[in-house]
C-alpha cells in the first residue's frame, strides 16, 4: 500500500510544480498537429483520387464512344453505299442538280 501512495504523492507533486500543465500542453498539441496533418492528407487523397479518377473516365469514354461509333458504321455503312450507289447510278440526276443538292448541305450545316 505504501507503493500506491508515493505515486499518489509524485502526482500530486508534479501538480503543484506545474509538471502536469506542461506534459497537458504538449499532448494537445501534438494532438492538434496530427488532426491538422490528418485532415491535410485526406484533403490531400482526395483531390489525387479525383484526378485520377477523371483521366480514367476520360479513357473509358474514350473507348466506348470508339467501339460504338465503330458498331454503328459497321451496321449502317452497307445501307449508305447502296443509297449513294443507286444515286450515283442514276442518269436522272444532272451535275447541276448535284450540285444544288451539295449546296443546300452546306447551307444548312452552316459551313457555307
Amino acid at each position: 500500500m505504501e507503493d500506491i501512495s508515493q505515486y499518489v504523492d509524485a502526482t500530486a507533486a508534479a501538480a503543484q510544480l506545474g509538471r502536469l500543465d506542461l506534459v497537458s500542453l504538449l499532448l494537445t498539441a501534438i494532438g492538434l498537429i496530427l488532426v491538422l496533418g490528418g485532415l491535410f492528407a485526406f484533403i490531400n487523397f482526395r483531390a489525387i483520387a479525383r484526378e485520377q479518377a477523371k483521366k480514367e473516365a476520360a479513357k473509358v469514354a474514350r473507348e466506348t464512344a470508339e467501339r460504338v461509333t465503330n458498331e454503328y458504321v459497321q451496321q449502317e455503312l452497307p445501307d449508305i453505299i447502296d443509297a449513294y450507289r443507286s444515286f450515283m447510278d442514276s442518269e436522272e440526276v444532272s451535275d447541276e442538280s448535284a450540285d444544288e443538292m451539295a449546296n443546300a448541305q452546306e447551307d444548312d450545316d452552316g459551313e457555307s
